[in-house]
């Protein structure tokens, strides 16, 4: 666990769907966050709300959209997190269309399918942004390249210190998700988890050049590219490796 993150991260479960989807990612996010629950019952008002996000940079909500109540109550925290320049992402567990304003700034559907990946991009999200990263990022970065109307792409692989960069480029874009039909492709963020087992130090900047390059090369579409990199201490994990863009 990274020191002091969770400080910075919250997820909050709205009504019973939501309380369902934190059950099956809370293991996978605990060391990142901390966690709220609320009950559809529940009063829900402005110093509510305000205590809820003391101290929030990121703001995670989990909900069903098909839950009416559980809508209002996102829209009412999503509206107070814009006053206070939260960024916040919605995990929504209904694949039926919304059309109505939600007050948030990014959803994602959260499928069976997607959770690993999901759930991964969110941890290196938080961690991007950690002083303990040893190249950071900052939240205005993740805000431009979420905080849109369009969708965005991503993607997340682990890689094994035998794999080439090629090998790791076409992974990435092979495997990269749509959240939308319309995209900006303005921004993009590498997120990079290498160890010193799978890449020398002194060679980790030269790696993460070569990857931003060939990543850009191989992409549909042109947009800046910017990256964290964080560095674990001879662990036996894989290198992990996330990507989004608009």
């Amino acid at each position: 666990m990274l020191e002091n993150i969770s400080n910075n991260a919250k997820l909050i479960a709205i009504g019973e769907d939501g309380v369902n989807n934190l059950n099956k990612i809370q293991d996978k996010v605990k060391d990142n966050m901390v966690f709220e629950t609320i009950a559809i019952n529940q009063d829900v008002d402005k110093d509510y709300v305000r205590n809820l996000l003391d101290g929030v940079d990121i703001l995670f909500l989990t909900y069903s959209t098909e839950d009416r109540r559980a809508k209002d109550i996102l829209k009412a925290i999503g509206y107070m997190a814009k006053e206070r320049r939260v960024l916040s992402i919605g995990l929504n567990s209904s694949i039926k269309e919304e059309k109505d304003e939600l007050n948030i700034d990014r959803q994602l559907v959260l499928t069976e399918e997607n959770t690993n990946k999901i759930t991964s991009i969110m941890n290196m999200m938080i961690e991007s942004i950690s002083e303990t990263c040893m190249i950071n990022i900052d939240l205005t970065d993740l805000k431009e390249v979420l905080c849109s109307d369009k969708g965005i792409k991503y993607s997340y692989n682990e890689f094994g210190k035998d794999q080439t960069i090629d090998g790791v480029v076409s992974s990435m874009i092979d495997s990269m998700e749509e959240d939308g039909t319309e995209f900006e492709g303005k921004k993009g963020i590498l997120f990079l988890d290498l160890d010193k087992n799978h890449c020398d130090e002194s060679n980790m900047l030269l790696v993460v050049n070569e990857l931003l390059t060939k990543i850009q090369d191989n992409a549909e579409d042109s947009y800046d590219l910017i990256f964290s990199l964080n560095v674990k201490e001879n662990s036996e994990d894989n290198a992990r490796i996330g990507l989004i863009y608009n």
